[in-house]
């Protein structure tokens, strides 16, 4: 119990300490989130370029370990610029890409293994505008295991290419050393890690009603007003959310391979 205890504060601490790290610098970890948000979901879901989605994989680790190093330096109050971070970490790049490959590879996997689910579901909601209230709920009952399956599916990928970038490109680990490191160090630490990510969910959540309330009021009185003021609202969100996960991936790599 006592253990628990201990992770719990500690996830408590990384949520703590990422928001401390964030109000460093907003606009730039704020920019830093748009970036990311854009070549990582917004350009390989553009009609006609969905083949950067793959070239947007094997980057995905290259990005992460530049944007981990903008935190650490801030964090260490560390003056260095994009193109020495860039150079510190070009003799990695390789094993970096061959980490994005790897997780290319278990994307297929995942795709294939629920090949057959996906197919199922989309027959089903093929005819969505003609739906009985069973049939919806028939459709909702058979998405519910199939994101159930996705979710654990994708939880190891997550365990092993949490850390395994940093590792990477500042500890000097192989691809095989880096991605065993992650999944023992988010083994070890998952309670904290659980925690955390729940407590920073939960926030951003909170942020978004809060302000999504106020937005439809607004609506309310001024309709197009209210509109663009919720799709900002969500907006903001996302590159808050994506700048505060990405404080915390590093605050939380730097606790546990402080030793390393």
């Amino acid at each position: 119990m006592a253990i628990h205890d201990s992770r719990t504060k500690i996830g408590i601490s990384w949520v703590t300490e990422s928001v401390t790290l964030f109000k460093t610098a907003p606009h730039k970890w704020l920019l830093l989130g748009l970036a990311y948000v854009t070549l990582f979901m917004m350009i390989p879901s553009i009609g006609g370029l969905e083949f950067l989605a793959f070239f947007s994989i094997l980057i995905w680790p290259v990005f992460l370990a530049i944007a981990i190093a903008l935190y650490r330096n801030a964090d260490m109050k560390k003056q260095q610029n994009l193109s020495e971070i860039f150079n510190n970490i070009k003799p990695k790049m390789l094993t970096l890409m061959a980490l994005g490959g790897t997780c290319l590879l278990y994307g297929a996997l995942i795709s294939f293994v629920l090949n057959s689910d996906l197919q199922g579901l989309t027959a089903l909601a093929q005819n969505k505008s003609d739906m009985t209230e069973s049939q919806m709920m028939t459709l909702l009952q058979k998405i519910f295991p199939v994101l159930l399956k996705m979710i654990l599916l994708l939880i190891p990928l997550m365990m092993a290419t949490w850390f395994a970038p940093m590792l990477i490109a500042f500890n000097n680990y192989g691809l095989a050393k880096a991605v065993k490191s992650s999944i023992a160090g988010s083994l070890q630490y998952i309670i904290a890690l659980g925690t955390a990510w729940l407590l920073m969910t939960l926030g951003i959540v909170a942020l978004m009603l809060g302000v999504g309330i106020v937005a439809g009021l607004i609506s309310g009185m001024v309709p197009v007003l209210g509109q663009m003021l919720m799709s900002l609202v969500v907006f903001s969100c996302l590159l808050l959310a994506t700048a505060l996960m990405l404080a915390f991936q590093y605050v939380s790599y730097r606790d546990v391979f402080r030793a390393a």
